[in-house]
């Protein structure tokens, strides 16, 4: 296991870093291309799983509401737009679209579970999701460092979790959500991210605030990278599934690839919008 999460993670990183260097370039389009898909699986995961529940998703209405909604989002970091203009109009058009639907299937089981389920799946998947793009799109300080900030020290923290819970584990951290998962490695975790988040800040081109600060960072990422590990642990959990997919060796799904930085990432955007003014 531990071998092919290596092998796909030394296939996945260039991509990533190709992506984050390119995306102000000529090439940005692929990675609206590349996000796109991250999205497109990462709903069809978290359908994956709810759907064991019977929960009834309009599974395809969900999904290709939720890609545009990204798209839509995606252009308006990419060109400088206040994104809250466009995410309350198309939430409700989403919302009101739902409901019409449902009208037209005339299918009233578990109907109202079925829409609710869809929208946190949008909300859960492309909502938190897009605070990459838009941490990626700051223009000062040039934010392509600061989601290389974000994803290592998120990822690494995951790693640290990983290794020294698999050594020095012994007290489980939530067992009914989580058995594999330990105190010993959720410490490691943290740690390893704030060790990490240090480092980085010491060889980057950052700003002071986040230089001196670079502690609390990754305290920050470490703990809530995790919280949104065991987020997903839950949804696997209560939909029976080991994985939310089987296309990444040694990692299954792309939602168990993005959980944690799915909540790391508005922690750092906020962090950079209101942390760094109030230091």
């Amino acid at each position: 296991m531990f071998i092919k999460r290596t092998v796909s993670t030394m296939f996945l990183v260039p991509i990533f870093i190709s992506a984050v260097i390119y995306s102000r370039g000529s090439l940005s389009f692929l990675v609206l291309i590349l996000t796109n898909l991250l999205v497109a699986f990462g709903l069809l995961d978290f359908m994956y799983i709810t759907n064991r529940t019977g929960s009834k998703l309009l599974r395809t209405y969900g999904l290709l509401t939720g890609l545009i909604l990204h798209t839509i989002l995606f252009f308006a970091y990419f060109f400088g737009y206040n994104p809250e203009q466009f995410i309350v109009p198309a939430t409700v058009i989403i919302l009101l679209g739902m409901f019409l639907l449902q009208l037209i299937r005339q299918d009233i089981h578990l109907s109202i579970h079925g829409i609710c389920t869809t929208i946190t799946g949008i909300l859960y998947v492309v909502w938190l999701f897009s605070y990459m793009i838009r941490i990626n799109y700051i223009r000062e300080p040039d934010g392509r460092w600061l989601i290389f900030m974000l994803l290592l020290v998120t990822k690494s923290g995951d790693i640290f979790a990983y290794l020294i819970g698999s050594v020095f584990g012994r007290h489980k951290l939530i067992p009914k959500i989580s058995p594999g998962k330990t105190i010993e490695g959720s410490i490691g975790g943290i740690l390893g991210s704030i060790c990490v988040s240090i480092l980085f800040s010491m060889v980057a081109p950052l700003p002071e605030q986040i230089v001196e600060n670079a502690w609390l960072i990754g305290l920050f990422l470490g703990v809530f990278g995790q919280l949104g590990d065991l987020v997903e642990s839950m949804l696997k959990r209560n939909g029976a599934v080991k994985d939310s997919g089987e296309y990444i060796p040694g990692m299954g799904g792309v939602l168990d690839l993005l959980d944690s930085v799915l909540f790391t990432a508005p922690i750092m955007y906020y962090y950079i919008q209101f942390g760094m003014r109030i230091s």
